[in-house]
């Protein structure tokens, strides 16, 4: 399942990547123990609470995409909401989250 997070008005604010091993940790809110599992180019894949969760850029902002494991939706807006605030910040009100995927043909 994908998921998208964007600013209404396009920011992303500058996302600052973790040391070697854990670049990821810009992604991953505080309170979520993660292992990140794969990094290429500020993108990659993290293992958090037995899920492993893709972070990647589209071009409206970013993509969370489960890759692994099963979730409700309660339990995917809690971690993506979780996630929103730590890349924007508490304050900011303009992103939204929804989820996403290919349009047909």
């Amino acid at each position: 399942m994908k998921f998208g997070l964007v600013d209404r008005q396009g920011y992303v604010p500058d996302m600052k990547y973790g040391e070697a091993g854990q670049e990821l940790s810009c992604f991953v809110p505080s309170g979520y123990t993660f292992k990140q599992v794969s990094y290429v180019n500020g993108e990659g894949e993290v293992l958090v609470d037995g899920h492993t969760w893709r972070f990647f850029f589209t071009q409206e902002g970013i993509g969370a995409e489960l890759m692994t494991g099963i979730v409700t939706l309660k339990e995917a807006e809690t971690f993506l909401s979780a996630v929103k605030s730590h890349i924007w910040g508490d304050s900011h009100q303009q992103v939204q989250i929804f989820i996403s995927g290919v349009a047909p043909d």
